[in-house]
């Protein structure tokens, strides 16, 4: 088995600025909302509780009650990787939301957009600044 390159193991090993901890208790706190938010429709409606929706959006929502916990507490022990899957969260689930609202119609589901949105914007800089942070520390002698 071969060693990496230099440049991979400066790239991957590169120290990064640590996560202010208000930050990390503010993203565990958001996606711990999410998580309890569907899991009262699975206790409410029971599993799969989505059924305005077709089976691919009912199943998605429904997977968020296991990823949202998972990105809340993988924050705290990898933050590379929580940072990815929050991101790879909260993209899709915006976008989701957001058809369902504007093109589906279900317009009472614009008040949790605005918030959910403003989230994602939190976790989208969140990345944003330990991407530059690990840039900026590999780029020094």
């Amino acid at each position: 088995m071969s060693n990496p390159s230099p440049a991979r193991e400066e790239r991957f090993g590169a120290e990064r600025k640590p996560i202010p901890q208000i930050a990390m208790l503010i993203w565990t706190v958001g996606f711990l909302l999410g998580a309890a938010s569907h899991a009262a429709d699975v206790v409410t409606y029971g599993w799969l509780p989505y059924e305005f929706m077709p089976l691919g959006f009912n199943a998605y929502w429904t997977s968020l009650l296991f990823l949202d916990p998972i990105a809340a507490l993988l924050i705290w022990w990898r933050p590379a990787p929580a940072l990815v899957l929050g991101c790879l969260i909260m993209a899709s689930d915006v976008l989701v939301n957001a058809w369902t609202a504007f093109v589906a119609g279900y317009t009472e589901l614009l008040p949790g957009l605005a918030l959910q949105s403003a989230f994602a914007a939190f976790v989208f800089y969140l990345a944003i600044r330990q991407k530059r942070s690990s840039q900026r520390h590999s780029d020094t002698p």
